[in-house]
């Protein structure tokens, strides 16, 4: 494997020095010589870099031998990926090949936290205040169910790493992710991945997780189908699972599990899928960018609770409020 990171070095070699910029935490291949960066706290930006429509395409195809699968034409005869999901030390990367991609190969490449963010480190930096910091910690402490929503990029997985560092230590933990990049401190952690061309979903890992003897289930994100299984896992002896999905506010984030539910499911009258997640009573909480002083800066601006159902509607008690 070693052997293949050092091929993909080389045709990393255009972008290298963005890769070993630390303050860049995404780097955007629209296509050849299109290339944009993004830094902790500010706008994305464009870069001037050039890049070959063979560079990366070369980089794609050793992606996908790393992810075991196979670049071809859009004339070849069997299975194909032109989408491609993978990861190497440090980096996320999400690559589209043609015809997917119109205008030449194009990829997104995510650093991934080389150490984990405390939740203390969040207090200080103003993303939660002392009031939310111990509230925060005792949910954790209490095993509530927390969901963190925001939209991309506005620092869910990290929070998430935050708040489950604040777990006991003896705790045993196995979490589900498509690839992994919660950084977590506790002792007893099986990390699973899943795959989906060889049927290993998040739900058949979260079936699979709970004959492992764990203290919580945790699934990274929340994208779809696998909301019904992390109603099941939270609502079937492991309470205290932390997840993230994309929403525009805390009570979105209600309606879009609501909504993913709803295609895994064959029930169709939404008072049964309210009734379920009410069942699990989750913090909620929204993780937003506010400009501060010239730099954008994660904050918590919005925690929210269930405290019941009446006419088809969510009772909601707001926590906190950012004003």
């Amino acid at each position: 494997m070693e052997s293949k990171y050092l091929v993909i070095e080389n045709f990393l070699n255009p972008i290298q020095h963005l890769l070993g910029d630390l303050s860049i935490t995404e780097i955007m291949i629209n296509k050849p010589n299109d290339v944009w960066i993004k830094r902790f706290g500010f706008k994305s930006e464009r870069n001037k870099v050039e890049i070959s429509n063979n560079q990366i395409k070369g980089l794609i195809t050793l992606l996908a031998s790393i992810s075991n699968k196979i670049i071809s034409d859009e004339k070849s005869i069997g299975k194909n990926f032109q989408v491609i999901s993978a990861a190497i030390p440090g980096f996320r990367f999400e690559a589209w090949n043609t015809p997917v991609s119109l205008y030449g190969p194009a990829m997104t490449i995510r650093r991934l936290a080389s150490e984990s963010i405390s939740l203390e480190k969040f207090k200080n930096i103003g993303t939660i205040n002392q009031e939310t910091y111990i509230e925060l910690k005792r949910y954790v402490r209490e095993k509530r169910n927390i969901i963190i929503a925001g939209s991309t990029g506005s620092g869910k997985t990290t929070f998430c790493s935050a708040l489950l560092n604040c777990i006991e230590v003896f705790e045993r933990l196995i979490v589900i992710e498509n690839i992994q990049e919660l950084n977590i401190k506790i002792p007893n952690v099986l990390y699973l991945q899943t795959d989906e061309e060889q049927g290993y979903s998040v739900n058949r890992l979260i079936t699979s997780a709970l004959r492992g003897l764990p203290d919580r289930i945790i699934v990274g994100e929340l994208r779809g189908i696998e909301a019904d299984g992390y109603l099941k896992a939270a609502n079937t002896g492991h309470p205290g699972s932390i997840t993230t999905l994309h929403a525009n506010s805390a009570f979105d984030a209600l309606q879009r599990l609501e909504d993913m539910i709803q295609s895994s499911s064959l029930i169709g009258q939404s008072h049964h899928i309210k009734n379920r997640i009410k069942t699990v009573n989750p913090i909620v909480l929204y993780l937003d960018s506010i400009l501060v002083n010239g730099t954008f800066l994660p904050v918590v601006t919005q925690i929210i609770e269930i405290m019941g159902i009446k006419n088809n509607e969510y009772v909601i008690k707001s926590k906190f409020e950012f004003k």
